[in-house]
């Protein structure tokens, strides 16, 4: 597993380098992406972050943190990363596995051309983990609501297996 910001650091790089950098309402869903085909493909989480049920759709705290102060507006560069290993501060971040990397380049595939209102829709459609977690949850609307990975990775492998024909 790794921190968020290091997978969202990867999709604000490809947005750059491609000449479509991203809003941060497009990060956090690419991320989400990202994180739910992972799981259905490999049975673990890709971050190490718990996703939210907020108000307006899922959400990474981290990211949304490190990322609010853009609002509307493409990201313009990442947020270092690093951390501590051992008593050493280690200020770069973790390598990305094959696996993980793979994940990264196939949700940026899929989903660099939709808007951030499309991607949107999206995660908020009906029957989405999001939507069973605001339906599940509670009524009066609280920020601080997981979505719990199962059922994200139930939701990923429905839509891989219908999209896949398997």
């Amino acid at each position: 597993m790794y921190p968020a910001l290091e997978i969202a650091n990867q999709f604000i790089n490809k947005g750059i380098a491609a000449g479509k950098p991203v809003t941060p309402m497009k990060l956090q869903k690419l991320v989400y992406l990202a994180h739910g085909l992972y799981l259905a493909r490999h049975e673990k989480p890709l971050i190490q972050d718990k996703i939210q049920a907020w108000q307006y759709g899922p959400v990474i705290p981290a990211v949304y943190n490190a990322y609010k102060r853009y609002g509307n507006n493409p990201i313009t560069k990442p947020v270092p990363t690093g951390g501590w290993v051992g008593e050493e501060y280690v200020d770069e971040a973790t390598p990305l596995d094959r696996q993980a990397q793979d994940t990264i380049d196939f949700a940026w595939d899929i989903a660099k051309d939709f808007s951030a209102i499309q991607l949107s829709n999206w995660t908020h459609a009906q029957g989405s983990p999001w939507s069973q977690s605001v339906t599940q949850s509670y009524r009066n609307v609280s920020e601080q609501e997981p979505i719990d990975n199962d059922l994200i990775k139930e939701y990923f492998n429905e839509i891989i297996r219908r999209d896949v024909g398997e």
